[in-house]
């Protein structure tokens, strides 16, 4: 028996408006969230080589990529050049290789297509690693009900089946009192295989495919390469046809029909058309009460259009002759042992929690790639485009295309998995994600990644001009993030590439967590040399001389360049950081020079920070430049500095920085904070908030996390225990996928989801540092706050966090009775409590909408 998740069943709650505006009046001030709602119903699978994805709105399968990461490689000319187009780089885009795929059922003389019948939503979901547990497999699960028949839909990508592909099963179970007859199930399947790359969640072209039948696989081929179908179970029908087709040969208008036909067989020769659609139906027979059914399709991908036989094999390999229900139940027993003999749980978790923590360890083994060869191309498209690529065969021969290739991929942790649209492999969201797989156990996984970044094709702009004034040295940490193939790229807008420096700490410090966590000391010892000259020391030659800064650059919000970069608190602190944890790293390898002076390194960011980039009352700000200008530097993301322990999270700076934060940046709707107040500080100009939209007012999932686990280590364990509950049961409600951000103001998922670092990898760390309750202050020790002065002339801001008016948008003001000293434990900024003091809130939350709204040209 196959465990489905148990409903995801959250009491009633009280009524939303109330909830969304109002603070609870009582100890504390503590202020209650909106309802949980659900407002996610895709469930995506990968295994590392493509991925897919179950739509339980649509009720089908609706995307199946042909590579888990979003784009391949740079396009290059000739000479091996990036090629550049209207001031962008260009890129091979991967291809979403299906329009959609579902199954349909006939009972009682009727049939229909189940993606017309509604879902069972509480029922879905993913599949459950054991019985009585929730989720914890990357097998997705759609429930629907056609009278007393229950039909389950299972959608994964296969882990025992390392190439682009999926598993499609249906079970059919009859709930009722008595045998339903004459049951018959159908499945079709629409795949694109034309030309073109319109990009990753873009249809791609359909023209030029051709389909053919080899026994019962269905055989289809384009320009995209093949797609083989292999029934799992008796067929009784296979039927094929192009989608302009119209009478009793498109199988989708016979089922759709709602009448007793059968489709009709494919005997048609191969031929090229437009839009080539294939389906197969299986005959049930009767089901008596109780009982039930299975049929299902296996697919698999391969670029080149010839290799259907290869493909056929793998089929083969993999499936033999088991049928739709061996194959689910093998891949639950696959997760289920993933979950026992790999994943570490922390203690004293709830049991929500456990089902969060044990499915984010799915995500985080989904979201990496693992796939090594590839095969290409000579062309790019119809029109002849050369296809060119930096990487050579697997034997290390220069490539020659047609041909299989070796890339630098392999390893990599995408920062989202589809429908996220962050398909790409971040070095500070990966940072995260290495952390907590090693933290949870997946020892081999965390390796892997720590090594593709220390092998992928790095230090590419190191002689770019924006970077001529650093001097930059040779590095091999990304600066932004890299293409699938490990290639290091970054985005350009109207202000340039995006340049981002906080990558080699947050390395640095994830090399030495998963040393300390694994015991693994093989990887240091085989990289420091590396590590050393192309992490340590470049991130040491960054330290800008005059501010004792790390110098300007796009960091975690990445706002590009022209100006636009600063001097960020998060960078720097990233940078001492992972100084102080290289420092440790050198001391036991050995490099007893380089553990000096990466530890005065280290230390002496720190204090430039706690010097320079503190307001009057000690508070923590976004960076230098807005700091300068006296008002609009909070930022959630300077939670780090205390969640990475620089500084200690019940001191002075902790102190000032938590009452700003809650003060400014605590969500309307939720437990955590919005990103910064880039929304509506500064109205007199983008100079120095260069996005001020909807991504920064957004709740952001990330740096509640890393606030909650600063606000534990402070004191405020009640706020801590809130966003944890928060997040978990989001989660829960929304099929266990942790969101990149909630909207600010109703608490629906916004933007993102499933987010891997930023997301499941954050959720692990925060569970784990709640459990271990350990402390390992950077540098051995926090920064001595004792002697810390801030003279009158300081020229870090005029206002302090306790006394400033409240920006505009749905910040919640002042009431004037916090201390600073981490009283406001409910967060929500309503620290005044009584009749007087909610309809302050209410009046304020409204009036700042109107004027954000203004703003906006709303």
């Amino acid at each position: 028996m196959i465990p489905i998740p148990r409903q995801y069943h959250r009491p009633g709650q009280p009524p939303v408006l109330l909830l969304a505006l109002l603070c609870t009046v009582g100890a504390a001030g503590a202020r209650a969230e909106v309802p949980i709602q659900r407002s996610f119903l895709r469930l995506p699978s990968s295994n590392g080589h493509g991925a897919v994805m179950l739509d339980v709105e649509q009720r089908k399968v609706t995307h199946f990529r042909e590579h888990l990461f979003a784009t391949e490689e740079p396009v290059i000319d000739a000479a091996g050049n990036d090629v550049f187009e209207n001031g962008q780089p260009k890129v091979i885009h991967a291809r979403d290789l299906l329009f959609d795929a579902f199954f349909g059922l006939r009972s009682g003389g009727t049939q229909r297509w189940l993606s017309t019948q509604e879902a069972d939503r509480d029922a879905s979901g993913y599949a459950a690693w054991a019985p009585e547990k929730t989720g914890g497999t990357g097998l997705g699960a759609l429930v629907q009900r056609v009278g007393t028949l229950e039909a389950t839909t299972f959608v994964f990508a296969p882990q025992g089946l390392p190439h682009a592909s999926f598993v499609m099963a249906l079970r059919v179970r009859n709930t009722g009192t008595s045998a339903v007859t004459g049951v018959s199930a159908f499945s079709l399947h629409n795949f694109h295989l034309g030309f073109g790359r319109p990009g990753v969640m873009a249809d791609l072209d359909e023209n030029g495919e051709t389909v053919e039948l080899s026994g019962n696989d269905f055989v289809e081929k384009g320009f995209a390469g093949v797609l083989v179908a292999r029934p799992l179970g008796t067929v009784a029908r296979k039927s094929a046809w192009l989608s302009t087709t119209t009478g009793s040969q498109n199988a989708y208008s016979v089922v759709n029909g709602g009448g007793g036909q059968d489709l009709q067989d494919f005997t048609a020769q191969p031929s090229a058309g437009t839009g080539w659609v294939t389906a197969y139906q299986f005959n049930l027979g009767d089901i008596p009460a109780g009982a039930e059914r299975w049929v299902g399709v296996a697919f698999a991908h391969h670029g080149d259009p010839a290799a259907g036989a290869t493909v056929r094999q793998w089929l083969t390999e993999y499936a033999g002759a088991s049928g739709a229900q061996a194959l689910v139940d093998a891949e639950v027993a696959r997760w289920a042992a993933f979950q026992s003999d790999t994943v570490k749980v922390p203690a004293g978790m709830s049991a929500d929690e456990e089902s969060l923590l044990r499915h984010s360890a799915v995500v985080l083994h989904m979201a990496q790639v693992r796939s090594r060869d590839v095969y290409l191309r000579e062309f790019l498209s119809r029109d002849g485009e050369p296809r060119r690529t930096r990487f050579k065969a697997p034997g290390g021969t220069p490539a020659s295309l047609p041909g299989v290739v070796r890339h630098a991929g392999h390893g990599a942790v995408l920062a989202s998995l589809p429908p996220g649209q962050w398909t790409y492999a971040w070095i500070r969201d990966g940072a995260y994600a290495v952390a907590a797989m090693a933290t949870l156990g997946m020892q081999s996984d965390a390796r892997d990644a720590l090594s593709y970044y220390l092998n992928a094709d790095s230090g590419r702009f190191q002689h770019w001009r924006e970077l001529e004034p650093y001097s930059m040295p040779p590095y091999i940490i990304t600066l932004t993030r890299y293409h699938g193939f490990g290639v290091e790229e970054t985005d350009f807008n109207e202000a340039g590439p995006n340049i981002e420096f906080d990558g080699f700490g947050l390395f640095l410090w994830a090399l030495r967590h998963y040393e300390r966590t694994t015991g693994d000391t093989t990887l240091v010892d085989q990289t420091w040399p590396t590590v050393s000259t192309k992490v340590g020391d470049a991130l040491v030659a960054l330290i800008n001389p005059v501010t004792g800064l790390i110098r300007p650059d796009s960091s975690i919000w990445e706002t590009h360049w022209k100006g636009r970069q600063r001097s960020w608190t998060y960078t720097s602190l990233t940078a001492a950081r992972g100084l102080c944890d290289a420092a440790e790293l050198a001391q036991r390898v050995g490099d007893t020079e380089r553990a000096q002076r990466y530890r005065q390194a280290g230390e002496s960011l720190r204090r430039a920070m706690a010097e320079q980039l503190t307001d009057r009352n000690f508070a923590l700000a976004s960076n230098l430049e807005e700091l300068r200008k006296g008002r609009g530097y909070w930022d959630a993301a300077v939670f780090d500095a205390f969640a990475f322990e620089l500084f200690d999270p019940a001191g002075k700076i902790a102190q000032a920085t938590f009452h700003g934060l809650d003060l400014r940046l605590s969500s309307p709707a939720g437990a955590g904070w919005q990103r910064n107040d880039d929304r509506y500080d500064h109205p007199d100009g983008a100079d120095l908030s260069p996005w001020g939209g909807e991504y920064d007012s957004a709740e952001w999932v990330i740096v509640s996390l890393r606030g909650a686990m600063a606000k534990r280590m402070g004191g405020d364990v009640a706020r801590a225990d809130r966003v944890l509950k928060w997040v978990t049961d989001q989660s829960l409600k929304n099929y266990l996928a942790v969101a990149e951000t909630y909207d600010e103001l109703n608490g629906t998922y916004k933007y993102n989801t499933p987010m891997a670092g930023f997301g499941a990898g954050a959720y692990a760390l925060a569970l784990d540092h709640r459990a271990a309750g350990v402390s390992d202050p950077a540098c051995g020790a926090y920064f001595d706050e004792s002697t810390l002065t801030k003279p009158p002339d300081a020229g870090t801001g005029t206002l302090d966090a306790g006394t400033q008016q409240p920006d505009a948008g749905p910040q919640t003001p002042d009431a004037g009775t916090s201390s600073g000293s981490g009283a406001d434990v409910g967060g929500g900024g309503c620290n005044a409590t009584g009749p007087g003091a909610v309809a302050l809130w209410v009046t304020m939350a409204f009036a700042g909408l109107a004027m954000a709204l203004r703003r906006r040209g709303a």
